[in-house]
Order: C-alpha cells, then sequence, then structure tokens
C-alpha cells in the first residue's frame, strides 16, 4: 500500500529529543537525527523547540503558498510516532521515550481499576463527560519524566521552559502571543532551553478540512509570525519547528450503527478513532472477527492486541506496566479515509489523525539555524 508509512523510531519525532538531550550531555540509548545534531554542535545559547499541533508534511505540501518560509527551512521528513496522535506524539517529544515505554498512547484509554475510559488531559471519562475524577489519572498510572528535568539536572547553567497556548497561558490567544513569549524569555544572558507548543491549527483542520480557507489563513499567519520572530531573535537562537502529526480528510463511521459487531464488546472501544483498541467478551472473538472484516477490510487492518505490540508499532523499548491493559483484545488501524465515531454525538469531524497513512504519519524537519 503506497499510501502508508510506517513509524521509523530512528527517525521519528521522539528522535529531535534524543539530540536534545544529546546536547545537553543527557545519555539516551535511542537514535539521534545526525542533521539536527551538526546544527546543535554550533553551540547556540538559545535552542527553542515549537510544535505546531498537526502541522504534517502534507498539510505544508497542500498549502505552499501559505508556507513559503516553513518549506524553505524545511532539512527533513520524519515520521510521526505511532498512533500518530497528540497524546502519543507530543509525550514522546517531551520524554525522548515511545509510547510502548511512556504508556500514552490516545485520546482515552482504559483504566480497568476505574472501568472507565479516562481522558488523561481532561481527566474526565470519555463516555460520559459529566464523570471527573478526584486525583490525576495520568499521573498515578503512566507517570514520566520530562526531558525539562533532565536537561536542568545535567546543566546548571541551562534553563528549561514551556510556553503554551490559551487554554493554560490565557493571554496566548494567538500564535503570535506565543512568538512574543519566546523572544522575551531568550532576553536574557543564560543558556534557554525553550519548547512551545501551539494546538489551533489541529482544531481548526478538525472542523474544516486540510484546504479550508480557515486552515491556510492559520497557516499563512504561523508562517509570517515564524519568519519574524526568527528575524528578531539574535543569532545565538537555534530554532527548531516541527509537527505532532498530520490530518487526512476523512468519512466517518457511527460504530454501534453495527451491532453485530458492538454484540460482542465487553466494554467500550478506546485509544482513537483511528487506531481503535476492541476488548471482547470471551467466546465471541471469532465472531468478532469475522464481522469486522465483512464490513471493513478494506479500511481498517484488524490485529490481535498482543501481535500489534510485537510488531513494534509503539517501538522497541521496556513495555510500561498498563499497556497490555489498554490495548485490549484486538486493535484497528486506518489504511483509507474513514474514521470511527466511537459517540453518537452531533458533532462530527471533517479531518482526523491516528492512522497510518503518509498524511498522518509524515511531519516536517524545519529548522532556522543564523551560524553558518
Amino acid at each position: 500500500m503506497k499510501n502508508i508509512v510506517m513509524p521509523d523510531y530512528n527517525k521519528c519525532l521522539m528522535n529531535i529529543s534524543t539530540s536534545i538531550l544529546k546536547h545537553y550531555n543527557v545519555e539516551t540509548k535511542f537514535s539521534t537525527l545526525p542533521n539536527l545534531d551538526f546544527e546543535l554542535n554550533k553551540n547556540y545559547r538559545n535552542v527553542i523547540v515549537i510544535l505546531v499541533d498537526a502541522m504534517g508534511s502534507e498539510i505544508l505540501n497542500k498549502n505552499t503558498e501559505e508556507t513559503v518560509f516553513l518549506r524553505e527551512k524545511k532539512i527533513d521528513t520524519l515520521t510521526s510516532v505511532f498512533p500518530s496522535t497528540t497524546v502519543a506524539a507530543t509525550t514522546s517529544i517531551l520524554t525522548a521515550k515511545p509510547p510502548v515505554n511512556t504508556g500514552w498512547i490516545g485520546w482515552l484509554q482504559y483504566i480497568k481499576e476505574e472501568d472507565k475510559s479516562v481522558i488523561f488531559y481532561y481527566n474526565k471519562d470519555f463516555y460520559d463527560n459529566d464523570y471527573e475524577f478526584d486525583y490525576n489519572v495520568g499521573e498515578k498510572y503512566v507517570p514520566v519524566t520530562k526531558i525539562y528535568e533532565l536537561i536542568e539536572k545535567n546543566n546548571s547553567d541551562v534553563v528549561a521552559k514551556e510556553i503554551f497556548p490559551e487554554f493554560r497561558v490565557p493571554e496566548h490567544k494567538k500564535f503570535k502571543d506565543i512568538c512574543n513569549t519566546i523572544i522575551k524569555e531568550t532576553k536574557n544572558d543564560k543558556k534557554n532551553f525553550i519548547y512551545a507548543y501551539w494546538d489551533k491549527l489541529d482544531t481548526y483542520l478538525h472542523q474544516t478540512g486540510t484546504e479550508s480557507q480557515k486552515v491556510k489563513r492559520h497557516l499563512k499567519e504561523i508562517d509570517e509570525d515564524i519568519k519574524n520572530m526568527c528575524n528578531e531573535l539574535d543569532d545565538d537562537s537555534l530554532v527548531i519547528i516541527t509537527a505532532d502529526h498530520g490530518q487526512i480528510d476523512i468519512e466517518e463511521i457511527v460504530l454501534f450503527d453495527y451491532k453485530d459487531i458492538t454484540d460482542t464488546f465487553k466494554h467500550n472501544p478506546s485509544i482513537e478513532a483511528r487506531a481503535t483498541a476492541f476488548f471482547i467478551k470471551e467466546g465471541l472473538e471469532e465472531i468478532f472477527v469475522n464481522n469486522f472484516n465483512k464490513h471493513f477490510r478494506d479500511k481498517f487492518i484488524l490485529i490481535k492486541s498482543l501481535d500489534f505490540l510485537e510488531s513494534k508499532f509503539l517501538g522497541d523499548d521496556e513495555i510500561q506496566y498498563k499497556v497490555k491493559e489498554f490495548l485490549g483484545d484486538y486493535f484497528a488501524i486506518a489504511i483509507d479515509k474513514y474514521s470511527f465515531k466511537l459517540v453518537n454525538s452531533k458533532r462530527g469531524f471533517a479531518a482526523q489523525h491516528a492512522g497510518l497513512t503518509k498524511d498522518e504519519m509524515l511531519i516536517p524537519l524545519i529548522v532556522h539555524s543564523p551560524k553558518k
């Protein structure tokens, strides 16, 4: 299948962070990116990483007039991790670990102890959004160590900062606000490592698709704001820009319309709409597989979850103790434009991610490096 891209854990989003850790003298067993190592070896005072959610390589290719500066500065194409989704990918860049080790795999993850599919970001049950937990579920079951801690521990002269958009920092309403804060944070005499995240492009893509005028306008804003920021930063600032994944225009399938499949469920599916874990009642496995493939054979790859895990889709590392539970009995991977709708809400998506298509899996490595 020429449109399918497998995750490459020697050349993926995670390896941006392994190169950064190497630069800051933090040991890592994973591969680094030679072309990024080359830039980091120029010993910049400021190292800035900007992750624009969903700004995959194919999004740039579809919107060339709006992304002139970004495409000029692009030095490579990487893969996302798998699933190609924000939860898995941003956790991997912030830990320099693959999803199999972090345990952060998808938007909703089934916690056996709670009998709930939990949105870790919101600390809520996906299928009952009114149900809130009185403790941090993610911190309890899938705790992680972020690269900020590792960098500062090994480098007493480096200050690590993170910059987030409006959902965490109310004054960061526009992407330009993020850029202005980056500039401000570098105007000191310290060595700075900065990680900045922007979410709105992902939202607009979900709402309006990959080539809408809304998306084009926002990409143009991002392109111009980054160009202006790079011009304002001093020449001792390396800027690395990437994405967690891309998106693909989709057609939604209301999963619970297929009673011959849903009658086999032990409980509701989890992980993602295009990378879905199924939990099947004992003795009904064959019925589930036959009916699933009858309806969706050309749209999804269905694989036993243990086989999925052994195939290293989530990376090759120590398996976090909850991962096997999270994956359930069978795992479905989207290989076409179709996406499951896991709840019968009126809200729908025009574009989505988490599958294996090149639209979702390929991400850019963009570098502004003033030092020659």
